[in-house]
């Protein structure tokens, strides 16, 4: 599984910084930037060295980390792609004059 991206909330950190203390492998850590609330928000410094462990994602008290994998864009493909025939279906129904 490879780790395609880190993802920290602008809008939901508020700066704990637990996210880098939960990291055994030193991917994130404090940054410079402040966000709205004027704490300073985490970066990630060392995507390659990410194992996709989720460490970060599982102590974070405001779900404002999220870790994006190779698996997690293939389900979200698949998810689309089910998305597209259900909405076809739908419009297929509305054609036909078929109601709820």
């Amino acid at each position: 599984m490879k780790v395609i991206e880190i993802r920290i909330s602008q809008d939901l950190c508020k700066g704990c910084l637990l996210c880098v203390w939960a990291c055994p492998y030193g991917v994130l850590e404090a940054g410079k930037e402040r966000n709205y609330r004027g704490v300073e928000v985490p970066i990630v410094t060392k995507l390659e060295e990410c194992r996709a462990c989720r460490l970060c994602e599982y102590r974070c008290p405001d779900f404002a980390i999220q870790v994006i994998t190779d698996k997690d864009v293939e389900k979200l493909r698949e998810a689309e792609q089910m998305e597209l025939r259900w909405q076809r279906r739908v419009e297929l129904a509305e054609e036909v004059g078929v109601s709820e």
